[in-house]
């Protein structure tokens, strides 16, 4: 895959149903989430994550600018708009950032597409960096390319939050049919064949060596949590874990300081 087929994809699922594409709960496809519930769900992740931040001893500079890395409709940039002196928001789906911006409250956020692993940024533009639910859909090569460009834009000092699916672990079968139909992309191939153009959401793991690799020098990882991201019926309710999942994609969030 490459980014046009990433791109490709998002503009289908954008436009097939937006909500539904970022937060996979069965119980709210096809159009079923209500748009305040959607965005409710975004002002309760940022405030559990930022807790956290705030028990590791580790408050991000609300004085500075946030980035919301893969913003869809903005559900997190407005948010994080709320805490920060200013966001923007980014995503490779025009289609998304459209809505982001029709939805939006905030003067001090803005939205902005890119189809490069180059993000459109000087050096040192933001003092926070989030990312949830995102590079999980980005093949290892570009997400390791992003988390080096991160770097790049995040001030001396400054924070940056990311979840990736570290690995796949199959002790039942259940999950080992869950991965092999993955793998075979069945689900957006039966479609396709049923006359439906809807693109295809593919997982993708990082392990912590890549992680690590992608990083580089100028970045220590200083916090590393097991999360519920990674659950089939994720509805935006982040929380910490104290131990992996026993089957199925195992999601784990980064906290990563930028040094001076």
């Amino acid at each position: 895959m490459d980014l046009k087929k990433l791109k490709d994809d998002w503009e289908s699922l954008a436009k097939s149903d937006a909500l539904g594409a970022i937060l996979t709960d069965q119980t709210k496809a096809s159009g079923r989430w209500q748009l305040d519930e959607f965005m409710a769900t975004g002002e309760a992740e940022i405030a559990a994550m930022l807790l956290y931040l705030d028990q590791i001893g580790n408050r991000p500079d609300y004085g500075g600018a946030a980035l919301d890395f893969g913003c869809g409709v903005g559900r997190l940039t407005q948010a994080l708009g709320r805490r920060f002196a200013s966001c923007v928001g980014v995503d490779i789906s025009q289609e998304m950032i459209d809505r982001a911006e029709r939805l939006n409250r905030y003067p001090h956020c803005r939205y902005v597409m890119n189809s490069s692993t180059r993000l459109p940024f000087s050096n040192e533009s933001f003092t926070f960096i989030y990312s949830n639910i995102v590079l999980q859909h980005v093949p290892p090569q570009f997400a390791e390319l992003y988390l080096q460009d991160f770097v790049r834009i995040l001030k001396a000092g400054g924070i940056l939050v990311f979840g990736v699916q570290d690995s796949f672990a199959m002790p039942d079968l259940s999950s080992r049919v869950m991965r092999i139909r993955q793998t075979l992309r069945l689900r957006s191939r039966v479609k396709r064949l049923a006359g439906k153009n809807q693109g295809e959401m593919l997982m993708h793991c990082l392990p912590e060596a890549a992680v690590r690799r992608a990083l580089g020098a100028d970045a220590t990882i200083i916090d590393i949590q097991w999360t519920n991201t990674a659950a089939k019926d994720f509805n935006g309710k982040l929380e910490y874990l104290e131990r992996p999942p026993r089957s199925g994609y195992l999601g784990r969030q980064y906290c990563v300081l930028k040094r001076g």
